[in-house]
């Protein structure tokens, strides 16, 4: 293991340092929701917290949101099916084998 993999080992991620997004705030992720088509319940299950309410509360902060919250939206965004996987969406077993050809992990 080099000595940059131990650096990054030690990190912690609860460092404000680290949480904070690059700007992401509640009303850019109602904005990022509606723009992709999410509900707050079909957002609550992709990002898999708690409840609704959640995203709620997310919405209507002014501060900057936690930057994992920022990863996950483009995360969401890269997927090839948008969030068909996270609206419970029963995919074919045509579809499903197409999707894992495709898949370019």
């Amino acid at each position: 293991m080099t000595k940059s993999f131990e650096d990054v080992a030690d990190l912690d991620i609860q460092d404000p340092t680290y949480l904070a997004s690059p700007g992401i705030n509640g009303t850019d992720l109602k904005a990022w929701r509606k723009k992709h088509g999410f509900t707050q319940e079909m957002l609550r299950l992709a990002l898999q917290v708690g409840s609704r309410q959640t995203i709620i509360s997310w919405e209507k902060s002014e501060q900057r949101l936690p930057r994992y919250i920022y990863l996950a939206l483009i995360g969401l965004e890269h997927l090839d099916h948008g969030h068909g996987f996270m609206t419970g969406y029963r995919f074919t077993a045509a579809e499903a084998r197409a999707a894992r050809k495709k898949a370019t992990f």
